[in-house]
């Protein structure tokens, strides 16, 4: 348990510096640059890892089944990312967060509707708090804007079906074909990530890449730097969380990490701190431990839902 609050704290600080210079950078309004760097630095970080520098595992080597399996989740990566760092060229970071604080209560939808997975009525009530938490630290720094909403919205959509999707790939398969395809976290880093660099390079070419002069110089390249730093650390974080725990369980964790990145924005940027932000972040913690009741029933529920779901093995 302790191992778990550990990384889900360093986890919270590493989106918290992605989120605050990606906030920064996107002043410039170049999201497809944005994300193009940041899956350029998760495909090179990777390849140090892979070559022991840091012990980390090896990349497999390419083959039609690891390529067919990772290709869905790169092309997740590449809407979902493009989608908030456009949303961040509109709107602050804490409406950003907003947005994406809805995740769990889909994540549970989408499980009753697809798997016709049933969750008791404590595991719902748990999310309300959590959910509504979250609004109220947002309620007082809202600045609405309808296009940054927009991409926001598709950014929470499009992470949900990727967190779900992708816990498949964590699972153990009975036939032999399926054990061949799985791939450890490394794998899941590099091969979505080196892809959608890949595919997203002709797009940036074509459509921000004569902008580079404009926005170019050594203070906005220090952040580039940073923010891929900070960015493929999280990534690690992210799937090191995801592989031990339940969807349901990660979408509750990445609420908390909503908390902490708004509160690490408002610092950051200097906004103030409200009595309704305080009193959402008191919420929220008190949601936490309604979940924390409802744990047992959430893990249960998942196992069943593992033995039942026909969801094909196709990463994403």
């Amino acid at each position: 348990m302790l191992r778990f609050y550990l990384l889900c704290f360093l986890w919270y600080s590493c989106s918290a510096v992605t989120n605050n210079i990606s906030k920064e950078i996107m002043a410039h309004k170049i999201p497809i640059t944005l994300t193009w760097i940041q899956f350029g630095f998760v495909s090179c970080f990777s390849m140090l890892y892979a070559q022991g520098l840091l012990n980390y595992g090896k990349i497999r080597e390419p083959s039609r089944a690891v390529i067919g399996n990772t290709l869905p989740l790169g092309l997740f990566q590449i809407f979902g990312h493009y989608f908030t760092s456009t949303a961040l060229a509109f709107v602050p970071v804490s409406f950003a967060h907003t947005i994406k604080a809805l995740s769990p209560l889909f994540t549970v939808l989408a499980y009753r509707i697809f798997y016709q997975v049933r969750y008791s009525k404590q595991v719902y009530f748990s999310l309300l708090p959590l959910t509504s938490g979250v609004m109220l630290v947002c309620a007082t720094n809202l600045k609405f804007h309808s296009v940054g909403f927009i991409f926001a919205l598709a950014s929470m959509f499009t992470f949900v079906s990727q967190n779900i999707v992708c816990k498949q790939l964590f699972k153990s398969h009975g036939d032999s074909v399926a054990n061949q395809v799985k791939l450890d976290k490394l794998n899941l880093l590099f091969y979505p990530s080196t892809m959608a660099f890949v595919l997203m390079t002709p797009f940036w070419l074509y459509s921000e890449a004569h902008l580079v002069p404009k926005w170019f110089t050594y203070h906005t390249l220090f952040l580039f730097i940073l923010n891929g730093i900070s960015h493929f650390l999280q990534n690690v974080l992210a799937f090191t969380i995801l592989s031990h725990v339940s969807p349901v369980t990660y979408s509750i964790a990445s609420l908390v990490k909503r908390i902490f990145v708004i509160t690490a924005s408002i610092l950051y940027f200097g906004d103030p701190v409200s009595f309704v932000q305080g009193s959402g972040i008191s919420l929220t913690f008190f949601g936490l431990w309604l979940y924390n009741e409802a744990r047992r029933d959430v893990g249960n529920k998942d196992h069943i839902q593992e033995r039942k779901s026909s969801l094909p093995f196709v990463q994403s």
